[in-house]
C-alpha cells in the first residue's frame, strides 16, 4: 500500500475523531474543542489533497482534463451522478465536469 491509498481513510478517521472531540470539549467547556476543531480541518484538507490526486474532470462541452485544486475539489458544486461544476480554462466558464477516477498505482515508487 502507498501513501495515496491510505489518505482516504486517514481523513476519514481525523474528520470523526475532530468532531466527536470537538462537540465533547463544547459540552465539557474545556481545550478539547480546539484541538477537535484541528483534527477536522486538518482532516478535511487531507480529504481534498486526496480527492485531486485520485480523480480528473473531464469538461462535456470541450473534452479537455481539468485537474483541480483542494479548495475546489471540496466546495464545487455537484451536478448530477458523478459530475461537478468546474471553471473550464478553454471554455472560460462554469461547466459540467465529468469525473474520472485515476489509478493510483501510478504513484507507486
Amino acid at each position: 500500500m502507498n501513501k495515496y491509498q491510505l489518505m482516504f481513510p486517514a481523513s476519514l478517521i481525523l474528520m470523526a475523531t475532530g468532531f466527536f472531540l470537538g462537540i465533547y470539549g463544547f459540552l465539557a467547556e474545556n481545550w478539547f474543542f480546539c484541538v477537535g476543531v484541528g483534527l477536522l480541518i486538518s482532516g478535511l484538507l487531507l480529504l481534498g489533497s486526496w480527492i485531486t490526486k485520485a480523480h480528473t474532470y473531464i469538461c462535456k462541452d470541450c473534452y479537455m482534463r481539468i485537474d483541480v485544486g483542494v479548495a475546489e475539489a471540496l466546495l464545487a458544486k455537484p451536478a448530477g451522478s458523478g459530475c461537478r461544476r468546474i471553471y473550464c480554462p478553454k471554455c472560460h466558464h462554469k461547466t459540467v465536469c465529468k469525473s474520472r477516477r485515476i489509478s493510483l498505482r501510478r504513484y507507486v515508487f
